[in-house]
């Protein structure tokens, strides 16, 4: 089946555009999308599955890198390029070869015999939920200038649910997992001042440097002026003052329902959603300049808020009996499967578009993520948990070393120790995974700025199949190795 890969550097094609919001071809998208971003997670499992802690205990930080980039970043390049018709096969072998462990580990009487579960003060389900996002998405900002990118995964120009359509709602998911909200009006300062105002900093900075070298910005996605930072930023800073009012974390929930409800009644019936898509209206003032990133930020802080109460309520304790954690397991099953046929039916109902930040794109974002999450759990918390009781009584007395201050790296998005100890002693994180954790925010920039400079003096437009993926290669290479030594070094800027 032809792929229909995207020519010279294309990130919208307006014609195969469907312009009716109610429309199934999003769900095809959709799916197409998850299975994009089964094959990235698939490769963390099988990094994890390959390089066990005993096999890694003898090797250097640098070692486990080599070993695990061709695991988790190779997969990641070629099946949104030109092995992307295989995605669903490379996914479908990889469940077969998870049962085949199952089985031959003996997962399932294990998980039987233990009575609890230690899912810790950073979660592995959280931090490879954050790492995916940032991997996948600073795989996707450059292939999409090279022809060997597939078409189906670009972004949607009105409606749609592609793969590039998640990029800025997972961001958003996951700033509210590691964030909680403010108490009082010294953690509202400290949200809105190390946090919000950073983001919005650099939203700013973009904008000069993108004027400063002429390097043109496609007006459709954030508009004329904003950016990715303008809309994390102003987000993060929105989203804490409403947290701000909620007395408990439970009253984030009809909080959020609430702003979401009137944001699709003002994109439905309050002629929003064509004023923002409709090309025929003029970019005169800063409002219609902007008027794609400014509507839809009532959308992702209701999303934020979501996201924060739904952290807090998974994740509420440390440690879960096998009651509980099943108990747990189960819930999340049924919410994902809620939010698949709830997306479903907004599909039709109202659309899903990015652009807007609607109610089926907040409802996409959740089927997604927590279909990660409890995907993540299962394989990481039950079936990889070490099954030799020393080993667990070693890791976690030298976890208990690993003193961090546990506030402050959850307002940061920080999901890992500060002991260097710690790399090798959980035994169920990667260190690609850590490390993209530990300067999730310098990485993004890095990308960001290596996306420019390939753009710039290598001429994607122009690349072949091979030397697109070549490139694509050097460049994951590179940022992934700059962000690991920091990690290796235990040096945490952002």
């Amino acid at each position: 089946m032809d792929s229909g890969r995207i020519g010279l550097g294309e990130v919208y094609d307006i014609p195969e555009q469907h312009t009716d919001k109610r429309s199934f071809k999003s769900i095809e998208q959709s799916l197409l999308s998850q299975f994009a971003i089964l094959a990235s997670f698939s490769g963390v499992v099988l990094a994890r599955a390959i390089l066990t802690p005993r096999r890694t205990s003898r090797l250097s930080p640098t070692i486990c890198y080599l070993l695990e980039f061709p695991l988790i970043v190779v997969p990641g390049v070629l099946f949104v390029t030109v092995a992307s018709d295989y995605c669903a096969q490379f996914v479908a072998v990889m469940i077969a070869l998870l049962f085949f462990y199952i089985i031959r580990t003996r997962a399932i009487s294990r998980i039987k015999k233990q009575s609890q579960f230690n899912v810790g003060s950073r979660p592995i389900a959280l931090t490879v939920g954050r790492a995916l996002t940032h991997l996948i998405t600073s795989i996707c900002i450059l292939a999409i200038d090279f022809g060997s990118f597939d078409r189906r995964h670009r972004k949607s120009r009105l409606f749609g649910a592609r793969l590039m359509d998640t990029g800025i709602g997972l961001f958003v998911v996951v700033m509210g997992w590691v964030s909680r909200r403010p108490r009082n009006c010294i953690e509202l300062r400290r949200h809105v001042l190390l946090s919000a105002m950073p983001l919005i900093l650099l939203g700013i900075a973009r904008v000069i440097a993108l004027l400063a070298i002429d390097y043109g910005q496609d007006e459709h996605e954030y508009g004329v002026h904003l950016n990715a930072f303008f809309t994390l930023g102003l987000t993060k800073l929105f989203g804490s003052i409403f947290g701000y009012f909620a007395h408990t974390d439970w009253q984030l929930l009809p909080m959020a329902f609430c702003v979401l409800a009137c944001h699709q009644v003002a994109l439905t019936f309050g002629g929003i959603s064509e004023y923002v898509m409709d090309d025929d209206v003029l970019r005169t003032t800063f409002l219609s300049a902007n008027r794609e990133g400014i509507f839809s930020i009532p959308g992702f802080v209701a999303l934020y808020l979501l996201s924060i109460y739904f952290g807090r309520w998974l994740f509420a304790k440390t440690v879960y009996s096998f009651k509980e954690m099943i108990g747990k397991l189960r819930s999340l099953l049924i919410i994902v499967i809620a939010c698949w046929l709830l997306m479903a039916v907004g599909a039709y109902a109202v659309g899903i578009s990015r652009v807007t930040c609607n109610l089926g794109y907040v409802i996409w974002m959740f089927a997604i993520m927590s279909t990660m999450l409890w995907l993540t759990m299962v394989i990481f918390n039950l079936i990889f948990e070490e099954a030799n009781e020393q080993k667990l009584d070693e890791a976690q007395s030298l976890m208990d070393e690993a003193q961090f201050n546990e506030t402050e790296n959850l307002e940061k998005g920080l999901l890992i120790p500060s002991k260097t100890v710690a790399i090798k002693s959980s035994g169920t994180q990667c260190i690609i995974i850590e490390s993209l954790n530990m300067n999730g925010l310098i990485y993004f920039l890095l990308a960001n700025i290596s996306t420019g400079c390939v753009n710039i003096f290598l001429k994607p437009k122009k690349r072949s199949d091979a030397s697109s993926v070549l490139i694509l290669h050097i460049y994951m290479f590179v940022v992934t190795f700059a962000v690991f030594q920091l990690y290796k070094r235990r040096i945490r800027i952002a």
